[in-house]
């Protein structure tokens, strides 16, 4: 067995959406000081590595102390879709992977995308999932999706809602997508948040 970190560290100062919260992470106390080390943590619950609950976009939908746990583990697949800068997603690229996109599939994208976190440009340049690519997969109910890049597209209000409309897990900012089969067992936990629309995730790749 082996198991493959999916998930980006978290460090202070690191870039968010440009509308997110910033983070923080600063010692609080330490051994010489409380006689122990703790640290403060502030962060919106869309840092980095991630999953969006229904509720993120949706008052009525569910909340991540809501949604069943066996939505965040399971086999999933990667669909091996490489994009340059700004370059669009679309229907097209899903066509040649459509028997895997069934009912309660899990699926993952790969653009190459996460070799460029960290760099000024990812949260702008990233490849964008079209409306229509979004609500094909939709019609597929698929369970979750994937994906290496900040957010699914640059249409990011209207692709949100025809994802989580269909209670489709959406989980952002994956990395280390080559050091990966194409089938592996999904394990991305979020925290339980009470009515609470998203959490960062430590997700790992098991195969």
């Amino acid at each position: 067995m082996k198991l493959v970190d999916l998930s980006h560290p978290l460090v202070h100062g690191q870039q968010t959406f440009p509308s997110d919260p910033k983070l923080s992470i600063v010692p609080h106390g330490t051994t010489r000081t409380l006689k122990y080390n703790i640290t403060q943590i502030v962060m919106g619950s869309h840092q980095g590595t991630h999953l969006d609950a229904m509720y993120h976009f949706l008052d009525d939908g569910k909340t991540l102390d809501q949604m069943p746990l066996d939505w965040f583990y399971g086999k999933v697949h990667v669909l091996r879709i490489p994009k340059a800068a700004r370059e669009e997603i679309t229907v097209d690229d899903f066509l040649p992977y459509e028997h895997l996109l069934v009912p309660e599939a899990k699926i993952i994208y790969d653009t190459g995308w996460y070799k460029n976190f960290g760099k000024d440009d990812f949260f702008e340049n990233f490849p964008s999932l079209t409306q229509e690519a979004s609500a094909y997969l939709a019609d597929r109910n698929i369970r979750m999706l994937g994906m290496d890049t900040p957010t699914p597209s640059r249409d990011w209000y209207e692709v949100h809602h025809i994802l989580l409309k269909k209670e489709i897990v959406i989980v952002e900012t994956l990395t280390n997508l080559d050091q990966v089969p194409d089938e592996f067992t999904f394990m991305g936990f979020p925290l339980n948040l009470q009515g609470r629309d998203g959490s960062p995730i430590r997700a790992v790749a098991q195969f």
